[in-house]
């Protein structure tokens, strides 16, 4: 694969600089690289709203546009410096602190899990499962369109296109912020699966940062944030767009610490509420509906703590939703409130998204009726991998497990989560909502609310949709109280040094065991792939496109082009003569396959007997699809030399025609 170092210091030259531009006039950490991973994360966390506003005013999405937009204030703040008679350059001066050494230790958990992360997801040649491959064709759309709206196309009088799966109505900042990427990188693969694995593993960094901040004890901070790198609930390698927005999560509750800790007489709340506004465009409307009910908990214990309402707060948190609907108000618009809600309830519509989409009837029946929608789609568990979990899916992990979503948090993390529970409640009891125990009391209601959400199928009433996507959010939860029951353990034995630190020895050496290996076998493991392949024939694609350039068009005869993308190669799925074309599969003949295929500069084509079989079936019977397809088959090798067969996988999975 083709590593693109251009694009990587570009990534931190965007993320830098759009953290830069909103933080330069808010107090700031004393020390530099601090400082610079603040920047980083804050730029993390606006980049996805700016790119959604630029996309919703029809400004083409360019890299030179958010390089631009980045470098701009941090060039003139420069040059203001640079006339100044009191600017000197000078390089930061190299010493050693107890909060740096803090964040070089962060830095090393960094290090580790990147390692992890990469390793797992190079370890094979394609994308896992469905969802990645839904997400580069998306990201191939964004770089070569610059566009983040469906295209004008119709498929199959379908409402909404279904072709690309991650861009509108699903809301598309992961796709496009991958797209500006891959602008400047040109194998989409590697792009896809390098910055995936390095925002994951960044947010290691920005939750220290927000933990320290919340905790105010580097040594807590970094156990917990140790904790959450160890648990495999907490965010595979699987490439979607949870792994962008859980990670925007850290910075955006940093900044609302920050406002609070200034009782809001510094902007750190309009930052906050540019993030609020990033994570509602990240994913799809689970997860920012759980992350806003995370900082809606924290901002009701902050406000009973402190007796004060912090109203600029509360006004980022329902401005940045209200700003997320430059987005959500153009899909509403768009397709309808009633074919909005449709599309996002699915197959499993139930009596409550009809309710919510339904109308006519009186206005007060309409609203009685809406409101019982909405409190019954709130309380209903639901979600695909929806199940009752025992304890232990909670304290024994597996070296198998799900991929997009692993559970389990390991014996020992959970062994010291309830006795951090167990010791916050004795010890503190009713100095629990005090400022001082604010990070403890807001720990507890996040445990308390995840686990609940967790198992929100065994409960009569749930607080969160899809449990099994809340498992990495109560990872956060667990890793926070955790470190509260480490530090408890550790301090047992405060009078004798040598005693305390070989608890801590033991216990870190015990997350590693009971937790952080297990961890490393799922992110290290060789993962499947789409349905579409048999497992040898994914290892089999992969070796015949590295065979080519990347970004060569290549003609799937199966309506699979994702595939196509997915493996660096390219078609446009997108095009509306493309999608008709492939309407007819497999009734066009040779002579207007080969024309099709000059027409729209194929350079090869591909042919999958067992593939092009599962989709043609469906249409013309197993038997009527063998006939059909031999028929076509023949009639291409019949077509030499305009269609060349050059390349033929030795256990015959696949043929490849070069189209001349």
């Amino acid at each position: 694969m083709s590593v693109s170092f251009l694009t990587i210091v570009l990534f931190f030259i965007y993320m830098w600089g759009l953290g830069f531009t909103a933080s330069y006039f808010l107090p700031k950490p004393s020390r530099w690289l601090e400082r610079f991973f603040v920047n980083v994360g804050l730029g993390l966390g606006i980049f996805p709203i700016l790119a959604i506003i630029i996309n919703a005013i029809h400004v083409p999405l360019d890299w030179r546009l958010f390089l631009f937009l980045s470098l701009i204030f941090p060039a003139i703040i420069f040059a203001k410096k640079a006339k100044s008679n009191n600017f000197k350059f000078t390089f930061p001066k190299i010493s050693l602190t107890k909060s740096d050494a803090a964040l070089l230790v962060a830095l090393l958990i960094f290090a580790v899990s990147f390692y992890t992360y990469t390793t797992g997801a190079f370890s094979y040649p394609y994308l896992e499962d469905e969802d990645p491959w839904g997400h580069a064709l998306g990201v191939k759309y964004v770089a070569l369109e610059k566009n983040a709206y469906d295209p004008a196309v119709m498929v199959a009088d379908t409402p909404v296109d279904p072709v690309l799966s991650y861009i509108d109505p699903y809301p598309p900042a992961y796709d496009v912020l991958m797209g500006i990427l891959h602008q400047t990188s040109p194998d989409l693969t590697w792009t896809l699966k390098f910055f995936n694995a390095l925002i994951i593993s960044l947010g290691f960094i920005f939750f220290y940062l927000f933990a320290n901040l919340l905790i105010e004890n580097r040594g807590k901070a970094l156990f917990a944030t140790f904790v959450l790198a160890s648990v495999p609930a907490y965010l595979s390698h699987f490439i979607w767009a949870h792994s962008l927005v859980i990670t925007i999560f850290f910075p955006t509750m940093y900044a609302f610490i920050q406002a609070v800790r200034s009782d809001e007489k510094e902007g750190w709340w309009i930052v906050a509420l540019i993030l609020v506004a990033s994570i509602w465009v990240s994913q799809n409307l689970e997860q920012p509906i759980k992350l806003t009910s995370m900082l809606i908990i924290y901002l009701v214990l902050v406000s009973i703590i402190h007796k004060k309402f912090f109203y600029r707060c509360y006004a980022a948190l329902a401005g940045g939703i209200a700003l997320s609907f430059v987005w959500w108000g153009v899909m509403i618009q768009k397709y309808t409130l009633r074919g909005f809600i449709t599309y996002y309830a699915g197959a499993g519509a139930s009596a409550s998204d009809g309710a919510l989409a339904a109308t006519g009837g009186s206005f007060i029946n309409s609203v009685i009726t809406k409101l019982g929608a909405v409190l019954d789609k709130i309380t209903s568990a639901g979600g695909s991998g929806s199940r009752i979990y025992h304890i232990q899916d909670f304290i024994f992990t597996k070296p198998d497990n799900m991929i997009n979503n692993p559970i389990g948090i390991g014996f020992v993390v959970s062994l010291l989560a309830i006795i951090g529970l167990i010791y916050a409640l004795f010890k503190y009891r009713s100095r629990l909502m005090t400022e001082k125990n604010t990070w403890l009391a807001v720990s507890l209601f996040w445990l308390v609310f995840t686990y609940w959400g967790v198992n929100g199928q065994g409960f009569p009433i749930s607080v969160a949709k899809a449990p099994f996507r809340i498992w990495m959010i109560l990872a956060i939860a667990v890793a926070l109280v955790a470190a509260e029951g480490f530090s408890s353990v550790v301090n047992f034995f405060s009078s004798q040094k040598v005693l305390k630190a070989a608890a801590a020895i033991v216990l870190i050496g015990l997350v590693l065991f009971t937790s952080a290996s297990d961890k490393y076998a799922v992110n290290t493991a060789v993962w499947p792939t789409s349905g579409s392949f048999s497992p040898q024939e994914a290892y089999e694609y992969g070796q015949w496109f590295k065979s080519i350039p990347l970004n060569t068009p290549v003609f799937l005869y199966s309506p699979r082009d994702k595939l196509t993308i997915g493996y660096g190669g390219y078609s446009c799925a997108w095009c509306q003569d493309v999608i008709d074309f492939r309407e007819d599969f497999p009734q066009n003949d040779a002579d207007q396959l080969y024309d099709f295929l000059k027409e729209h500069k194929y350079e090869y084509l591909v042919v999958n007997p067992r593939m092009d079989l599962s989709y043609a079936q469906s249409s013309f019977g197993n038997d009527g699809a063998q006939q059909l397809l031999q028929q076509r088959y023949d009639e291409m090798l019949a077509k030499q030399p305009f269609l060349q067969p050059v390349y033929q996988q030795k256990d015959g999975f696949f043929l490849v025609f070069k189209v001349n």
